[in-house]
């Protein structure tokens, strides 16, 4: 995960104008590496890689929401047939990127979905009206190519036509534009909501996304490490961080307490994370919001890492 963090700002470069995407794009880095981790989107890529047959699909959904030693009735199995229906269309929309590398997805199919094709809006000079001059002669062109040609490569924006006296004191002219763009009262969109494709938080924060990302690394290299242990690796609390020490062999009893809450807090983190994963596979990131969850095998994610991430070492 350092690595993605490391390169979130300096992602490919696109042929497109990425006005509008350079601000999300790392996000949609870190919702790669969430898909690469979740099972269900592992399992959309099987069944369309290898054009599984309905019943086999079936049969593997269905399984994969089994708890281990029950089997789901047949109301439930076909519950979670129905919704894993958006894993299939999120798959279908973003692809196989198991083993391809983000900047040749963003190139081949990210930028597609969520970038945008226009330049970003700025104030041009229609035309200048001379002083005593009754009117700017073949006024009509600049404006015309304004309206038909830099306006349509904007996006056809909101847009206001000013008649802008000059020799006044700038602070007045300013102060009158802004009066003007309020009373326009057109709101302002989020970043992420000028792509093509919006993402699912309005405030974007990326340090939880790498402390799930991290707990989930965690996880599938060292599968027998103590909750606790996980959480400091982790970084899930600077708190306790300063008190535990993530290579301490002996029990301390004044440390009991803090591995307590440690493990409890990294518990919380290790549930959202696969929540975020979930939701990433049925098309909506960066989101929390309870989501039916698959059964998280990390021998398999691991060995899906490492098909990935050749560096990583053997357990």
């Amino acid at each position: 995960m350092n690595k993605a963090q490391k390169s979130a700002s300096a992602l490919p470069g696109r042929t497109m104008k990425d006005w509008s995407t350079k601000g999300i794009k790392g996000y949609i880095m870190l919702m790669v590496e969430f898909l690469r981790i979740s099972p269900s989107y592992e399992l959309a890529r099987q069944i369309r890689t290898k054009a599984l047959d309905k019943k086999t699909q079936n049969k593997l959904i269905a399984q994969l929401y089994e708890a281990e030693g029950t089997k789901l009735s047949a109301i439930d199995k076909q519950v979670v047939i129905n919704e894993f229906q958006p894993v299939l269309a999120t798959y279908d929309e973003i692809g196989d990127i198991a083993t391809v590398t983000f900047d040749a997805w963003w190139q081949t199919c990210g930028i597609y979905i969520y970038g945008t094709p226009y330049s970003k809006p700025k104030v041009i000079q229609i035309a200048r009206i001379e002083k005593d001059e009754v009117f700017e002669p073949l006024f009509y062109k600049p404006y015309e190519h304004y309206l038909t040609k830099t306006r349509a490569t904007e996006g056809n924006p909101t847009s206001l036509v000013l008649g802008l006296p000059l020799g006044m004191p700038k602070v007045d002219l300013l102060r009158q534009i802004s009066k003007l763009i309020d009373n326009a009262k057109v709101p302002l969109a989020a970043k992420s909501a000028r792509a093509s494709k919006a993402l699912a938080a309005q405030r974007l924060r990326s340090e939880p996304l790498f402390i799930q990302l991290r707990i989930f690394m965690a996880k599938a290299q060292y599968p027998d490490m103590p909750l606790w242990k996980i959480g400091l690796w982790a970084k899930v609390s600077a708190k306790h961080a300063k008190t535990l020490d993530l290579k301490e062999s002996k029990k301390k009893f004044e440390d009991a307490d803090s591995k307590e809450h440690l493990a409890i807090l990294t518990s919380r983190a290790f549930k959202k994370a696969k929540q975020v994963a979930e939701n990433a596979a049925r098309g909506s990131f960066p989101s929390s919001k309870p989501v039916r969850l698959p059964n998280y095998d990390f021998e398999n994610i691991y060995s899906r890492l490492r098909a990935h991430y050749k560096t990583l070492k053997t357990r």
